[in-house]
């Protein structure tokens, strides 16, 4: 369910986050929600996560674990 903003220029309604205003060809007219940033962070540090070495990470979980 996505609400409908309005342009701040022209105030034509606008579905979505896109990246011109089709009425009046304002660039980014609807800023993305605060909660992108920290979600987009959180899959980075994922993906660096993923890539390092995982007999490392094993390694260091079995002697967490105690064995």
């Amino acid at each position: 369910m996505s609400r409908r903003r309005a342009c701040p220029r022209c105030k034509t309604p606008i579905a979505g986050y896109v990246d011109q205003c089709p009425s009046c060809g304002l660039d980014k007219p609807v800023a993305l929600p605060w909660h992108v940033y920290p979600v987009m962070a959180a899959i980075l540090a994922a993906a660096i996560w993923l890539l390092l070495d995982l007999d490392e990470i094993a390694r260091a979980l079995q002697t967490f674990r105690g064995g």
